[in-house]
């Protein structure tokens, strides 16, 4: 199951333009994510297995709509640039691809098999189910608030919007590569490297030793290529 949680602005710019017999973002089960468990049903009516969490913004930059979405568990972001309002069908189908696309690139680039097609089967299959609260989580917020920064900043340097799926990933990784701390982690995490653990783990049968091994291979790939590729200011204008 997906969990969207929605600030306000996010939650005024998705909400349908023909309104259903209940809006679409809905009053939270309860004040924080992390008590959401007993209150959660699934499409078989039970009690989903897999829940991710995310918390999402809507801003504006050059008057455009943007949205960032941050995954709460691991900090992993994704910024759009090209959503349209009262879209929530749109908005989905952006995600969903967007993160499957990420993680299978990331896997290969990790030397792990990485299959998009067979990813994607899996995520829709495990997360068929989503809601849309409007709540916030005041830790993931200032992080998203630093992600909202750092895409306003490259767009700025480009001189527009950054639009391309190409560009929002570009940043996406620039973004995820940002170390951060967490209450009750007692070191700092990179999201890039949690968000493809948990996925692996999810999708790709990834044991503990595995992860161990695969945490070894990212820090030797992080010490020769200390941050990923952001296209320059000439790319984006190209």
């Amino acid at each position: 199951m997906l969990i969207f949680n929605c600030s306000k602005a996010f939650a005024e710019f998705i909400e349908p333009k023909k309104p259903g017999p209940a809006p679409l973002v809905g009053a939270p089960p309860s004040q924080h994510p992390s008590e959401d468990a007993p209150f959660l049903i699934d499409a078989d009516d039970q009690p989903p297995r897999h829940v991710q969490q995310w918390l999402v913004h809507f801003f504006r930059i050059r008057r455009k709509p943007c949205v960032v979405a941050m995954d709460i568990g691991t900090r992993y972001a994704m910024v759009f640039s090209h959503l349209k309002k009262g879209d929530p069908e749109g908005f989905l189908n952006a995600f969903a691809t967007r993160l499957v696309n990420e993680m299978a690139f990331a896997a290969q680039s990790a030397g792990m098999m990485g299959d998009f097609e067979a990813m994607l089967m899996q995520f829709l299959e495990r997360h068929s189910r989503f809601q849309f609260f409007l709540r916030t989580e005041r830790s993931t917020q200032a992080h998203l608030k630093d992600a909202v920064w750092m895409f306003d900043y490259w767009c700025e340097d480009a001189g527009r919007v950054l639009e391309t799926h190409e560009e929002c990933a570009a940043i996406d990784a620039r973004i995820n590569n940002t170390p951060r701390n967490i209450k009750g982690r007692k070191d700092c995490i990179f999201p890039d490297w949690e968000m493809l653990c948990e996925w692996l783990k999810a999708f790709g049968g990834l044991t503990a030793e595995g992860e161990a091994a695969l945490r070894t291979r990212l820090q030797d790939m992080a010490r020769q290529k200390p941050f990923p590729d952001v296209p320059g200011h000439d790319s984006f204008n190209a």
